[in-house]
């Protein structure tokens, strides 16, 4: 999906596309630029005239600090993750004035908008590979990655929305409570796992996985309740019933903390929704709106098994 238009990459300051060439070593023959994701700023795959390709993306600090930060945050995780995890491998990181730009291997595969049977089990084996590793020292615990996990507290404070809500937030809140000690541990956890931020090879079965900005230590099953979540939110090309019966059997291979992951992401997505608003992004409280109520049947099966 996309949230805000991207700067195209020929728009970008030449001194920061300038210093990308330079970084790779090799001259730029040609460049796509991509749509899509939570950042105004240019993505891009460049061709370079050694044969490479590269993926770019880059922002001003003085248009959006936050992804200024991630970029940053991404370009220090990417450094040290194990070899075997699949991620792309970072090329070059590079700052001009507000300007940054990180340069990575070129992730084969594409991103479609509707999750496949095929996509689940390649993107379950990438997760399954990554948070069988410990996480490094450097990176934080997931309870620093995680926000707005009293969403349904909340939402029980501001004001149910519907007859739904009024029903669920209640049981939903008891669910979550104590997130910030059953979602610790030490595997290496991606942590911000959507369709969106993946690369998928049907024809090979496998999977990139992209954006390692929010990558920490925690429990080894969040990013394939994150996955359980997705499939929903984003959607199965086979449906609506489809999705939520591949989550919930998916759920099923998992600890329970996993289904009250789940719980506590609809929470979130909900409280968001109500009480945060982005110039940069207009339509991302509609988004949220969204995946919480494609995950309503999900969540009400949840919490039942939970109670």
């Amino acid at each position: 999906m996309t949230f805000t238009p991207r700067t195209r990459w020929a728009d970008a300051p030449d001194s920061i596309r300038t210093a990308v060439a330079e970084a790779l070593g090799s001259a730029v023959v040609d460049h796509t630029d991509l749509h899509g994701g939570m950042s105004p700023g240019p993505a891009v795959r460049l061709r370079l005239a050694d044969g490479r390709q590269s993926f770019v993306k880059a922002v001003s600090a003085e248009v959006r600090a936050h992804n200024h930060r991630m970029i940053a945050q991404e370009s220090a995780i990417l450094d040290i993750l194990p070899p075997s995890v699949s991620a792309p491998r970072r090329l070059a990181t590079v700052e001009r004035g507000p300007w940054i730009a990180l340069a990575t291997t070129w992730a084969t595969g594409t991103t479609p908008e509707l999750w496949t049977d095929v996509s689940i089990e390649a993107v379950a084996r990438a997760c399954r590979t990554a948070n069988g590793h410990e996480a490094p020292r450097t990176l934080p615990p997931v309870v620093q990655r995680i926000f707005d996990f009293d969403g349904w507290l909340r939402v029980r404070e501001l004001g149910t929305a519907d007859d739904w809500e009024a029903s669920h937030a209640g049981p939903a809140a008891e669910v979550v409570a104590g997130w910030e000690r059953w979602t610790a541990g030490d595997a290496l956890v991606h942590r911000d796992l959507r369709l969106d931020n993946t690369a998928v090879d049907a024809e090979a079965g496998s999977a990139v996985l992209l954006d390692w900005a929010y990558a920490s230590a925690g429990a080894p099953w969040i990013d394939l309740a994150q996955l359980a979540a997705d499939v929903v939110a984003t959607g199965h090309a086979s449906g609506e019933r489809v999705a939520t019966d591949r989550a919930y059997g998916l759920l099923g291979t998992l600890p329970p903390e996993a289904s009250r992951f789940v719980v506590a992401l609809a929470g979130m997505w909900s409280i968001r929704a109500a009480t945060v608003t982005s110039s940069v992004m207009p339509g991302i409280a509609a988004w949220r709106r969204a995946r919480t109520a494609a995950l309503r049947p999900l969540v009400s099966r949840l919490i039942a098994d939970l109670s």
